[in-house]
């Protein structure tokens, strides 16, 4: 099972995301582009998580032996230091592309100077301290918060892909992480959340005045 770690996106931000994308489709000569459903900001990709059979314990059926993979995952999403986390907010105000072997891949990125970066990154860097201790692999390169917007670019001309002052802010909230499959079904890549846990959220009752650190309900827990 191929499985992330990620932030989906309300309908109101995939949709300037996908005006965004439409540039970029207009100056390309082709390419696979990310549909709607599938637009999300990693933080921490696991790649394929197998069930070897020597893991299996006895009278324990494969199936069995991924639900407690899962249920591991689950419990790293609900970390306190994680879920305690207050919601926050990342901006992204720039595209690139990253080269590899000839083939383009173009992105769109956090702003530098957002207040959310560090925030984002405190996550990143706690998922992949504690995705190795239960005994998962992680991909350990570094975190660049983007948005994938296609693939395989391939192109005539130079492609100018810019957000203006006129084009609407893509400015996500991050209030829940999700752990993300990754299938093939049909023919299609489709991404399913296995399962979901909302960050802290201040008027649910659970006020703490004595927050020292705006991003997180309680900085002593680590």
């Amino acid at each position: 099972m191929r499985l992330f770690i990620a932030v989906n996106f309300s309908e109101e931000i995939k949709n300037r995301i996908l005006a965004l994308q439409e540039k970029l489709r207009s100056q390309a000569s082709r390419g696979t582009f990310t549909v709607p459903q599938n637009l999300h900001l990693t933080l921490a990709f696991l790649g394929e998580v197998p069930v070897v059979a020597a893991e299996i314990p006895a009278a324990t059926t494969a199936a069995s032996a991924m639900d407690e993979k899962l249920e591991l995952l689950s419990g790293i999403i609900s970390d306190p230091f994680i879920s305690g986390t207050l919601p926050f907010e990342i901006r992204f105000n720039h595209t690139g592309c990253f080269t590899h072997s000839g083939k383009e891949l173009w992105w769109l990125g956090a702003d530098k100077s957002c207040a959310g970066l560090p925030l984002i990154k405190a996550l990143h860097e706690r998922l992949l301290r504690l995705i190795p201790e239960e005994g998962f692999s992680v991909d350990k390169r570094p975190f660049s918060p983007h948005i994938t917007l296609g693939r395989d670019i391939k192109h005539e001309r130079p492609i100018n892909l810019t957000i203006g002052p006129d084009d609407p802010e893509i400015t996500v909230a991050v209030d829940r992480i999700s752990l993300m499959k990754s299938e093939h079904l049909k023919g299609k890549l489709t991404y399913t959340e296995l399962f979901g846990k909302d960050l802290y959220d201040q008027d649910s009752g659970g006020k703490d005045s004595g927050d020292k650190d705006p991003g997180h309900k309680d900085p002593g827990r680590s």
